[in-house]
């Protein structure tokens, strides 16, 4: 969860931006109005009207209530603030809204904030909410239907944007036809969170070793990384596989691993359909135990650190800077924050992202996330549900229109001042493809050597790597996550082949699934653990399955079964 928080983070603010995407159209110029009830809130007693477009403008103004998520990190421009900023004045300059934030508080305290307001019953009009949150909210009643509200306001951009991703993430959320939230799609979300393998390929060449191509060249490299003395210092000071205590957590993740061998643990937890359709719990199959096996070997040989138990994320990247590790399961992000240091370190050392490898020959797959991590939810019974779309059409027009193609967005990141206004708005997306399409226009750029006409972000990904290449070494991680043979080459490659398995299961946790998860989740990293310590036999795998099964496990599966069922 650490890593994934500060992918999202770093991501964003590298990559959010404009996008070449066709359908866009303000429409603004329409005279058509409709009557709108009597906002509650509005501070004038006529009924606001509002033209009958997604960028209409209600007349008089109305005011919409929310709450805020305002992280430490947010700076601001001038006298700015969250409560009045450039987005407050455009949403009430070309829609007519005025935006009130009920309260707004830092990230730590947000959950624990929304669930007083929540149980208060004193909603706000509408408001950001987890994918748990929202269900709990659907299940009282407490939220709007917002199928008309979408389907007749969202601009031809946002509902491009809102399909970038198949339409998965409204599917979600469309709960018996009616579309309960408005999900807030994210490009660091889908394919872009599979794993994929970072090697350090001086430390092949040295030992003249291949690439990997399956399981067995991953576990030889490791091997050989540990006891032929790859740094060349005479010292057996270098390890295998790196690998942390988390386990599916990375970098130093089991999970690309375990799916080289078809296994599926966790980082999700995977629900994935079986021969026969129905839905099987992804850390009790029997291609775990396979995986395990060979695991135990390896710790048994050292190839996995005997410390692993008790070294964290942070420890792994460490030995990693320090030239102490050059193989590790890990993310499209790592050059930025791992590989970085070792790079600054030794300015000889060269990594290189490969796609996970199978054991068998059959394809390996990796699991693609959830497209979207939060949603937008309407109280029931607001005036105006269809505001938060509105206000998501001029997000949308603002920040990602192509009318900052080739010059500075002024709603994207300064780079001078690291200010991102965008971070200000009250709702906002991105497409999904946003960082893929942005690797393939780089590489467009990087044959013709022309980036002049590219947006934001592929313009900053490019003069990234073009600075590495002209000799500015500090820019290497932008070549290595955008360039020819960067982790989103990777990425392009799993989408291209569909090497990817999704989790077939996108409802809300099971009665069931909500009691024992926890315990659920401590005896699967319980049970991995000393498997591969080897302070439990590879047995204890088929009792750990039983136990799951004995303690709720087949009670859930049914539970999930009745879901797909229904959703079929």
């Amino acid at each position: 969860m650490r890593h994934k928080k500060w992918l999202h983070s770093m991501l964003i603010v590298a990559m959010v931006g404009v996008v070449v995407i066709s359908g866009c159209s303000s429409s603004k110029d329409s005279k058509k109005t409709v009557e709108g009830t009597t906002s509650p809130s509005s501070t004038s007693s006529s009924t606001p009207k509002v033209a009958d477009d997604p960028f209409g403008k209600y007349n008089p103004p109305i005011e919409v209530t929310t709450v805020r998520n305002v992280n430490a990190s947010f700076k601001y421009e001038n006298d700015e603030t969250i409560d009045k900023n450039v987005w407050t004045t455009i949403f009430e300059n070309e829609l007519g809204i005025k935006l009130k934030n009920v309260w707004s508080v830092d990230g730590a305290q947000f959950a624990q904030k929304q669930n007083v307001t929540i149980a208060s019953g004193d909603l706000p009009d509408f408001m950001q909410v987890d994918k748990v949150t929202l269900f709990r909210l659907i299940e009282a009643g407490s939220i709007e239907d917002l199928t008309k509200a979408y389907d007749r306001f969202a601009s031809p951009f946002t509902k491009n944007v809102l399909q970038k991703d198949g339409g998965a993430a409204l599917k979600s959320v469309t709960i018996d036809g009616k579309l309960m939230a408005i999900p807030q799609t994210d490009p660091n979300g889908g394919v872009s969170q599979g794993n994929l393998l970072w090697v350090r390929t001086d430390w092949l060449k040295t030992l003249n070793l291949p690439e990997p191509k399956t399981i067995d060249d991953v576990i030889n490299i490791a091997d050989a990384f540990l006891n032929k003395d790859p740094d060349g210092n005479g010292k057996k000071d270098t390890g295998g596989l790196g690998v942390n205590n988390l386990l599916f957590q990375d970098p130093g993740t089991l999970a690309g691993f375990f799916n080289g061998f078809h296994a599926y643990p966790a980082s999700p937890h995977i629900w994935i359909k079986n021969d026969a359709g129905k839905l099987v719990f992804g850390p009790v199959q029997p291609q775990m135990k396979t995986a395990l096996q060979k695991l135990q070997e390896m710790y048994a040989k050292g190839i996995i650190d005997k410390e692993f138990g008790t070294k964290p994320w942070q420890k792994v990247a460490e030995d990693v800077g320090a030239g102490k590790i050059g193989i590790l399961y890990g993310n499209i992000a790592d050059p930025a924050f791992v590989q970085k240091n070792n790079r600054t370190n030794n300015p000889k050392a060269e990594w290189k992202p490969f796609p996970i490898v199978s054991s068998d020959g059959r394809p390996a797959l990796v699991v693609a996330g959830p497209t979207a991590f939060n949603y937008y939810v309407v109280k029931k019974g607001s005036a105006h549900p269809e505001a938060p779309v509105k206000l998501l059409n001029v997000f949308l027009k603002k920040f990602m229109d192509t009318d900052y193609a080739g010059a500075k967005n002024p709603f994207a990141i300064n780079p001078e001042t690291g200010i991102n206004k965008s971070l200000y708005a009250p709702v906002q997306v991105s497409p999904v493809d946003l960082n893929i399409t942005a690797h393939l226009q780089v590489l467009d750029s990087l044959k013709s050597g022309d980036g002049s006409k590219l947006g934001f972000p592929a313009n900053i990904h490019f003069k990234r790597i073009t600075s590495f290449r002209n000799g500015d070494d500090t820019a290497w991680f932008g070549e290595k996550m955008m360039g020819p043979e960067g982790s989103f080459s990777i990425i392009n490659q799993y989408m291209k082949q569909k090497s990817y398995v999704s989790n077939e299961f996108t409802g809300a946790p099971t009665p069931t699934m909500q009691e024992k998860e926890a315990t659920f989740k401590k005896m699967i990293e319980e049970m991995v653990t000393k498997i591969i310590m080897g302070a439990a036999p590879i047995s204890d795998f088929d009792k750990f399955v039983t136990d799951w099964k004995k303690l709720g496990g087949d009670q859930i599966e049914k539970e999930v079964n009745d879901w797909y069922s229904k959703k079929k």
